[in-house]
């Protein structure tokens, strides 16, 4: 992460007023959209190169912007990021904002990994078992990976529940080869 220490900065600022404006969930929404799309190498290039006009990349950026629906305190950031340079920031201020936004709301990421897609009621489920776990309000990004067989597979923070069928034939193989 090329500037974390810089990209850091950023984020705290950018809580700090998402938090004084009570828009700190819309800002986070905001930069779940814009985070990946400045993260593109052609967006990136585009806005590195000095020799692309300024103009240009205000109208790019205030096209993303709009089609985002992005607020104005995340707006001001990416003009901010624009006159100092520094737009290629943005996907790591992003990660770093949602990261320092789950911790003052007392939520955690946790991933589950599943041979099939799961339900949306069963994720909910699962997120609800593991907030009761974890002591914490646990959102889930799903996985696909057909070699879990069956069963799932969760990581919460760095816990890892691992309920697979590929688990336990693997543990079975072990103790039938102990004797």
């Amino acid at each position: 992460m090329i500037g974390g220490g810089l990209a850091k900065r950023y984020a705290k600022a950018l809580l700090e007023a998402a938090a004084e404006a009570g828009v700190l969930e819309q800002v986070a929404a905001d930069l779940e959209v814009l985070g990946p799309l400045f993260a593109g190498k052609e967006v990136a290039a585009f806005f590195a190169n000095p020799a692309a006009p300024r103009a240009r990349k205000e109208a790019a950026l205030t096209a993303a912007t709009e089609r985002a629906s992005a607020s104005q305190i995340s707006v001001s950031l990416l003009r901010l990021l624009l006159a100092r340079q520094r737009v290629g920031l943005l996907p790591d201020i992003a990660r770093l904002f949602r990261d320092l936004v789950d911790e003052r709301t007392g939520r955690i990421r946790g991933e589950v990994t599943a041979a099939v897609p799961l339900p949306a009621a069963s994720l909910e489920a699962l997120a609800a078992r593991l907030s009761a776990v974890t002591g914490r309000q646990v959102r889930l990004a799903p996985r696909v990976d057909p070699t879990v067989l069956g069963g799932l597979v969760a990581r919460v923070g760095s816990t890892l529940f691992d309920a697979s069928l590929k688990t336990q034939l693997r543990r079975m193989r072990e103790a039938l080869s102990k004797g």
